[in-house]
């Protein structure tokens, strides 16, 4: 993700082009919190991945949701 400035560029014009037709840009297959720090750097909205939460059963992801009070990058 993003590990070259290349990269980063291609992901900084996706979060753009989805902003300016006015929707939410989620970022899927986040590793780390760095990777996660550079993708709100970047204008992704939210994410999905490791540093949020490892994958969870049904009863664990369901205590997950209710004691997350939001789903924005932080």
């Amino acid at each position: 993700m993003g590990s070259t400035p290349v990269g980063s560029g291609i992901i900084e014009t996706i979060a753009q082009l989805g902003q300016a037709l006015k929707l939410s840009v989620i970022a899927e297959g986040v590793e780390t919190a760095q990777q996660l720090a550079t993708l709100k750097t970047l204008g992704c909205n939210e994410a999905q991945g490791y540093p949020i939460s490892r994958p969870l059963e049904a009863e664990a992801f369901e205590r997950f949701l209710a004691e997350r009070p939001g789903r924005k990058l932080q």
